[in-house]
């Protein structure tokens, strides 16, 4: 990850476009690199690079950034704010990892769920917001 560059797996630049944040860079921050990422582990970046403290900011620790596998809880699966970036994070092409199938079943059964939970902030906002305006009417 070179300034100016794009991120690269495997020698494979990724395509981030459709989920690095509006303005922010994939490397010119933190450039780095090349990482030997250990078997079972992983190393991860936020979307919001110029505000992430991600594997780049912890390369000094044991596994030099790197997050071993058992330590991982789940994988991003969705853009659920600001509400007009929603969308779904599929795993890039680039990446030649086994067990991602599972993953993303598990993430395609979590998202009927995830959407009721988006759908009902609105609502809650907007029953708060009038239940407000009732106290300063009166």
């Amino acid at each position: 990850c070179k300034k100016g560059g794009k991120v690269q797996v495997n020698g494979v630049p990724l395509n981030e476009t459709d989920y690095i944040y509006p303005g922010n860079t994939p490397c010119d921050d933190k450039p780095f690199g090349p990482i030997d990422v250990p078997k079972d582990s992983i190393w991860v970046m936020g979307d919001h690079r110029q505000n992430s403290l991600d594997s780049r900011y912890h390369q000094e620790l044991t596994g030099n950034g790197t997050v071993s596998n058992d330590e991982v809880v789940g994988r991003a699966f969705v853009v659920a704010w600001p509400v007009n970036r929603w969308s779904l994070l599929p795993v890039p092409g680039t990446f030649d990892q086994s067990g991602l199938s599972a993953a993303a079943s598990v993430a395609s059964a979590a998202v009927p769920g995830a959407l009721g939970l988006a759908g009902a902030v609105p609502f809650v906002l907007w029953r708060r917001r009038r239940l407000t305006r009732g106290r300063t009417a009166g």
